[in-house]
């Protein structure tokens, strides 16, 4: 087969370099199959050097990006979640409901977290995590593209708009991802996805779970002004 990408087809800049357009679709085709090697075959039988030659990607243009497999594996999940979250089709402005604007949020949360992809990546990240934890940390903490840092941006949308009350939109975005996804996605992985009207009513259930917590209460005493004792969040 060969190392295809590296035949020459490649858009050359200057000093014969790839171009930063093709260096990135290099770099895709790699974190890809990356993904789709670790999933088919699993950690052990999958090695850098047949990830190199079906991506079609040098090693050497390999390890001046990563150190090893482990930082290529997160790599790939990195690339795989921000692919996700870009997907994302959040109203763009938010429903005014705030209820009705998290379940809508909350469902495009659970339509990207439990594909047939996102589950065997769970699966395998849970299961290869204790071979690399400093690996495994950078991916818990890199706020970019984050599902977490979307929802906190959703949260302090409706808080500023004076229909919750957080004090901690990130503490707050973690308590409502846990509640929306926990349940269904356990058991997506252990019997597969829910029926669409049960996966709706947990989810509604979450989300009022959640606003119980944090909802912007009012003092009927003086309408439009927050009561003084706020809630705090979840």
């Amino acid at each position: 087969m060969g190392n295809l990408l590296e035949a020459g087809q490649f858009r050359r800049g200057p000093g014969g370099r790839p171009s930063r357009e093709e260096a990135e679709r290099r770099h895709r085709e790699l974190l890809a199959t990356t993904r789709r090697l670790l999933l088919e075959k699993g950690w052990d039988a999958t090695s850098i050097d047949e990830i190199s030659r079906q991506s079609g990607v040098a090693k050497r243009f390999i390890y001046a990006r990563y150190a090893d497999k482990a930082a290529l594996f997160v790599g790939s999940i990195l690339r795989y979640r921000t692919d996700q979250i870009a997907a994302f089709d959040v109203p763009d402005p938010l429903l005014e409901d705030v209820e009705e604007g998290l379940v809508a949020f909350g469902q495009h949360i659970l339509d990207v977290a439990l594909t047939d992809e996102s589950l065997a990546i769970f699966r395998l990240f849970i299961a290869e995590a204790s071979r690399f934890r400093d690996q495994v940390r950078l991916l818990i903490e890199s706020g970019a593209n984050n599902p977490i840092d979307a929802a906190s941006h959703v949260l302090q949308a409706y808080a500023e708009r004076g229909a919750l009350d957080l004090s901690d939109p990130r503490l707050a975005a973690e308590q409502f991802f846990i509640l929306v996804v926990g349940v269904s996605q356990r058991l997506a992985l252990l019997i597969g996805r829910e029926p669409p009207e049960r996966e709706a009513r947990r989810l509604r259930a979450a989300v009022a779970l959640f606003l119980d917590g944090c909802r912007a209460r009012r003092d009927p005493a003086a309408p439009g002004r927050q009561n003084i004792d706020r809630r705090q969040t979840p």
